[in-house]
């Protein structure tokens, strides 16, 4: 039996990743829009970010067990 610091990894990993750097990615779009005073496009940005983390939770959660 691999000891808990052997066991770090899982295989969701990388996907894990991507998903929290496509949601950083729109949340520096949410920023940009409400800079510029864009709330249409902010709240568009911020669903798509909150997409990519739940996503990415949900990844997370299936790597876990």
């Amino acid at each position: 039996m691999k000891s808990s610091k052997e066991r770090r990894g899982f295989t969701g990993a990388a996907a894990l990743a991507q998903h929290a750097a496509g949601a950083i990615a729109y949340l520096k779009e949410v920023c940009a829009a409400c800079a510029a005073g864009d709330k249409a496009t902010a709240r568009r940005a911020l669903r798509q970010a909150l997409n990519e983390l739940e996503t990415a939770r949900t990844g997370l959660q299936i790597g876990r067990e």
